[in-house]
């Protein structure tokens, strides 16, 4: 039976990077029952780190990356998009064809990662974005070149803890997706920054147009998730003939609101295939 046939909880796990995607994953598996502490072992770039990983989570945690992957069946790799090249080359000879690769970073490709491991050895590509620290988040995969159906179920036990999980088959739609709902948490921070500081102005204490603003906009992204409906639908049941919310959202629409948000998404898919000619 291969690593990728095995059950989760049968398999040793190294996260590469222990920072906000890393250790989120590791806090959210442990607490929920679905990975042990002991199945862990993560690293950081210091020593120093490295311990207060271990302290923070309970986990083994070194700054040996090599260790990492000799003592591991699967490997999340969640380093930055720019250091990632440098830990492929100090690691690439310790991986084993029975290891899963994981990959969080933005714009690298699976064929990048595995021309950089010796060894034809499965890699899964993940974008997860950042309300997976409150189990909400948003996460897409995709399958390299030697990643079979099991990897990606494997991959998906480790990321539906933390939010909902989606499969692509075409490589190349990744980059609109790490535009789209990898940064999508900046998108709605920002409308309900705008929503608060509108609040404000109009007589609202700043704590009660925060709560107010945040809670409007989950319950309308919980309103298109648990309804199915059409978001333009579900809008115009909001804005009623001569009513209040018709006349607001006329002003948004004259302020440009989809062609900002066409814009912005564009480029950041943009932004995100630059970094993967640049890994190439």
């Amino acid at each position: 039976m291969s690593t990728s046939e095995k059950k989760l909880t049968d398999k040793k796990i190294g996260v590469i990077g222990v920072g906000t995607i890393g250790g989120t994953l590791v806090e959210t598996l442990i607490r929920n029952g679905v990975v042990s502490p002991d199945q862990f072992i993560g690293s950081t770039s210091q020593k120093e780190t490295a311990k207060e990983v271990s302290e923070k989570y309970h986990i083994e945690a070194t700054a040996d990356n090599e260790r990492v992957v000799e003592e591991t069946d699967i490997v999340i790799l969640a380093v930055e998009p720019k250091t990632i090249e440098g830990v492929l080359d100090e690691t690439s000879s310790n991986f084993r064809p029975d290891h899963l690769v994981i990959s969080v970073a933005a714009g690298i490709t699976t064929k990048f990662i595995e021309s950089k491991i010796d060894k034809q050895v499965p890699v899964v590509r993940t974008m997860p974005n950042t309300a997976i620290r409150v189990k909400n988040g948003a996460t897409v995969m995709v399958a390299g070149k030697h990643a079979v159906e099991s990897d990606l179920r494997v991959t998906e036990q480790i990321f539906k803890p933390v939010g909902i999980v989606e499969e692509v088959r075409d490589e190349s739609l990744m980059d609109p997706i790490t535009g789209f709902s990898g940064s999508g948490p900046a998108y709605g921070y920002l409308i309900i920054e705008s929503l608060i500081e509108a609040g404000v102005r109009v007589g609202l204490p700043r704590d009660r147009a925060t709560n107010l603003a945040a809670q409007s906009l989950l319950g309308a992204a919980k309103m298109v998730l648990e309804t199915g409906e059409h978001p333009a639908k579900l809008k115009d049941m909001v804005t009623t003939p001569a009513g209040v919310t018709v006349d607001a959202v006329m002003k948004l629409e004259e302020g440009g609101i989809r062609v900002a948000f066409f814009n912005a998404i564009e480029e950041a898919a943009r932004k995100s295939e630059r970094l993967k000619l640049d890994s190439e």
